[in-house]
């Protein structure tokens, strides 16, 4: 595959000082998708939780490794260039723990806001918003189609002028489940929201 991608660096930090929203899966699904469309990706895991270690530590004794490398990683790693520049960076962060969230956001270009529709998520999600100080986009995540909450959390972003993709990643019970099996379903939406941030990429001059 041609790579017409800028020199920008691709590093991008999953946030919000919520947990319980999805950003290990956010982080997991983004980079498989990532790397089915041929770029090379690296999982930076700065959540003293390990969730995302956790999850490729499951993944291959599922037999199924995920097909790049996690690495621990702290706030005076975390913002460290990878050995390849064409290399894609998810970070994985901690919900609550500020100087960590900002250590990443600090590394990062870019910030995916991870929430839920639920009110409560979005609210969390709006404090990190107001307090990252770089480009970001909201992925809502555990979405169920032409639902009130669903309406409602988009006319929140919209309200509070905050970018979105248009991508929204369904509610699964086996999506939901798969942080413990180590495995990520077909048809997550992640395929739809790794599209979207090359495209975003692609657009940066």
């Amino acid at each position: 595959m041609e790579n017409n991608e800028t020199n920008v660096p691709r590093i991008i930090a999953m946030a919000n000082m919520k947990g319980g929203v999805g950003k290990t899966t956010s982080t997991i699904g983004t980079a498989i998708a990532l790397t089915r469309l041929g770029r090379k990706v690296e999982v930076r895991d700065i959540d003293p939780q390990g969730s995302a270690t956790l999850w490729a530590a499951k993944a291959r004794t599922a037999g199924e490794p995920l097909p790049f490398d996690v690495r621990v990683t702290n706030r005076f790693t975390v913002g460290m260039p990878p050995a390849d520049p064409e290399t894609w960076v998810l970070i994985d962060t901690p919900p609550s723990q500020s100087d960590l969230i900002a250590a990443a956001v600090d590394a990062s270009t870019l910030v995916v806001l991870v929430t839920t529709p639920g009110p409560l998520d979005l609210d969390r999600m709006w404090e990190t918003a107001k307090a990252i100080d770089r480009p970001s986009s909201v992925l809502l995540t555990q979405t169920r189609a032409n639902t009130v909450a669903l309406k409602n959390a988009e006319r929140f972003l919209s309200d509070h002028d905050l970018a979105r993709f248009d991508a929204t990643i369904p509610f699964k019970e086996a999506l939901r489940r798969s942080s413990e099996s180590g495995r990520m379903p077909s048809a997550s939406g992640y395929g739809l929201v790794a599209n979207e941030l090359i495209e975003a990429f692609n657009g940066i001059e």
